[in-house]
């Protein structure tokens, strides 16, 4: 390399002639060169040039080399000058004493010229790396970016002086500690989830976004990430580097607000959100995400300003203003596009019943009266919206399209939204009204309890029933549960529907039980939400208690997505349901279970085999495979297993023959009202 031939060699021999065959040496291999007879000669050269290694001769006249390289490594400027003894002496007594001394290496003569070329290569080759390693330290501690090295779990293993100067915390604080010390809280998890995905994919990111100091203060930042790879070709560091943004923001902000901003509302003006528009599309057109713009405009506005003056206008465009910041919170960007028309952005929202019912819920706060000055006054609004990329590409023809809509809006009358795409309209409708009646079915009681009879395939008698949850929807009829239970999940429904299909099981069970029927099991399913409060063994055992119920004729069915949640939350519930005497089982079993170390650990009384393997198990080979693998899994565990779907004769036949304990299913009995489960138990004679 170019740096190693210009090196420069001081060769330190009193024999002319071995100390010419140095030189020579050293410069047919591109190396500077020059000769001393002796020690005290050499160390008088210093005085005008400095060397990048010395070749040291041990005997000597006047000064041998021990006495020179003593000296040298006594001297501050000239220690680091790295010293090779070549001599004849090769016991251990000189060699331990040379590398007392200093020396960095030992050669013995006869040279090995071989040798001698190689520990002059690598030797500087350490010199280059030192220089490198030294100018890095250098850079790290006086540079006035912070640079963080952290492990590849995020935890700080060293910080420089800037880290300390930015952040606040000194490097005693922060090593060791993982780097969400400094998490702001202003951005998202998807944010960070992100962050993460580019720099494991990709080995690098940048960004900017926000820190928190060690006195509380957030701060902007501009950060450079990057991956460093071990050997074996995974993530072994992080190197961070990051510089504080505050001064420029703050500047920066100063002006943008200005030309940014409404000055009536302070919310940001047509300027800005066209620029912020054109971003937002910029990030979905890459990430393939959608963006929804709701453009509102008051209908009664104009009037207001013209009959009550400019005053109370401006007035009442502040109030809008607050009223929509309020119902957005932190969701979507709001702006003031001019006179009455606001404008909303929501990036990342796949949902147009979700955009529908935020609709809905800003046009019910326009019809609220406004008091100003005073006097109440009553605006009302049409809403238009479009969605990127279905009803415009770019920023231009989505706005277009978007006022289209709200231009239909108006046209249906004023105080209403509309979608560009017709059919939106449609669906958003339809979702809305179905959502509301759910929530009033549940004040009107229009939900009842089926039941449908499980039996013991062995003996034929009744071993309990399920608990099945319906909806007779007035002027609808019988609602099927696939077109509301879902919803009522989106909506959060589920957790009250399902607290009351409970209640209402352990009080009807309990009933029936008092009044004479033989007591048999009664099976109700949980929702996941259900299950995630943090109260609902608590309210489990409460319903027990107030209804009467025996804990050991109630049977929980969880879902195969609850069995594999927070492991160690589960286990906790499970064991706390277990240990009051309430049986579990694992419903629609076989269709999503992942790790059986759960099955193991959880304790659960009953698989229930999913109905899509039961309906061909008489005839098709793998769904026979795998029902046998079921049985035999929980037989070994010590569990009880149940079919579910069994429709035919040939099903209960193959269910017998391979052990299965209990079936489900029209072969004995559809879902049933409560008054016709007990004429069913009456003509079995178990009531």
């Amino acid at each position: 390399m170019e740096l190693a031939r210009k090196s420069l060699f001081f060769v330190v021999d009193d024999d002319p002639v071995t100390r010419l065959m140095l030189c020579r040496f050293l410069e047919r291999h591109g190396y500077l060169a020059k000769g001393f007879a002796n020690g005290a000669l050499v160390l008088d050269a210093f005085d005008q040039e400095r060397p990048d290694v010395i070749l040291m001769d041990a005997k000597m006249p006047v000064m041998d080399g021990f006495e020179a390289c003593r000296r040298l490594k006594e001297r501050p400027d000239l220690r680091h000058v790295p010293v090779l003894m070549i001599t004849g002496l090769n016991d251990d007594d000189s060699v331990d004493r040379a590398f007392e001394i200093g020396a960095t290496d030992f050669i013995t003569k006869p040279i090995h010229w071989a040798i001698l070329r190689n520990r002059v290569h690598y030797l500087l080759a350490n010199i280059e790396a030192g220089h490198k390693l030294s100018l890095a330290a250098r850079v790290f501690d006086n540079t006035g970016e912070g640079i963080v090295v952290t492990d590849a779990r995020a935890r700080i293993q060293s910080v420089n002086p800037a880290f300390t100067h930015i952040t606040g915390y000194p490097a005693r604080e922060a090593l060791g500690r993982k780097m969400s010390m400094l998490k702001s809280g202003r951005h998202s998890s998807e944010f960070y989830e992100k962050l993460w995905s580019e720099l494991t994919q990709r080995g690098q990111w940048q960004g900017e976004f926000y820190n928190r100091r060690k006195d509380g203060t957030i701060y902007p930042q501009w950060a450079n990430i990057s991956a460093v790879y071990a050997p074996g070709g995974q993530i072994e560091n992080f190197i961070t580097v990051f510089s504080d943004l505050t001064a420029l923001r703050e500047s920066e902000q100063n002006l943008l607000y200005v030309t940014g901003h409404d000055a009536l509302t302070g919310l940001p003006n047509r300027h800005l959100f066209h620029e912020r528009l054109s971003f937002v599309l910029g990030e979905a057109r890459e990430s393939g995400t959608m963006v929804w713009v709701l453009l509102l405009d008051l209908d009664r506005f104009k009037v207001i300003n013209e009959t009550m003056g400019h005053d109370v206008g401006d007035a009442l465009i502040v109030e809008v203003g607050r009223r929509l910041a309020a119902i957005l919170g932190g969701r979507g960007s709001l702006s003031r596009l001019g006179g009455d028309e606001f404008a909303v952005i929501l990036p990342k929202t796949e949902d147009a019943q979700s955009v529908a019912q935020l609709a809905d819920v800003m046009l019910q706060s326009m019809r609220d009266p406004f008091v100003i000055h005073e006097v109440e006054f009553f605006a009302g609004a049409s809403i238009g919206i479009g969605v990127h990329p279905l009803d415009g590409e770019d920023a231009k023809t989505l706005m277009k399209n978007v006022d289209a809509a709200l231009y239909h809006a108006k046209e249906k009358g004023r105080n209403n939204f509309q979608f560009f795409r017709n059919e939106m309209n449609t669906r958003a409708l339809a979702r809305m009204r179905m959502e509301t009646s759910l929530r009033m079915a549940l004040e009107r009681q229009e939900f009842e309890l089926y039941f449908q009879p499980q039996i013991h395939l062995a003996t034929g008698e009744l071993a309990g029933v399920e608990a099945l949850i319906r909806w007779n929807r007035p002027g609808h009829g019988m609602v099927a549960p696939g077109e509301f239970i879902p919803l009522a999940e989106e909506t959060g429904l589920i957790i009250p529907m399902g607290n009351w299909a409970l209640n209402d099981a352990c009080r009807r069970a309990r009933s029936w039980f008092a009044s004479g029927v033989k007591p048999f099991r009664m099976a109700v399913n949980l929702s996941g939400l259900q299950f995630e409060q943090p109260d609902f063994v608590a309210w489990v055992t409460e319903t027990l208690s107030s209804t009467g119920m025996e804990a050991r004729w109630l049977e929980l069915e969880l879902t195969e997505s609850i069995a594999m949640g927070d492991a160690v939350e589960t286990l906790i519930k499970l064991k706390s349901l277990s240990e009051v005497g309430v049986r579990l089982s694992i419903d629609d079993f076989g269709t999503g279970f992942s790790s059986l170390k759960y099955l193991k650990r959880f304790p659960i009384d009953t698989l229930k085999i999913d109905q899509s393997f039961v309906r061909n198990c008489a005839d098709d080979l793998e769904d026979a495979v795998i029902i046998r693998a079921v049985i035999g899994l929980a037989h070994s565990l010590g569990l009880t297993v149940i079919a579910e779907g069994v429709e035919k004769s040939d099903q209960i036949d193959f269910l017998q023959i391979h052990g299965c304990n209990e079936v489900q299913g029209y072969f004995y009995g559809r879902p049933m009202a409560e008054s016709a489960l007990l004429e069913f138990l009456r003509k079995r004679g178990d009531s």
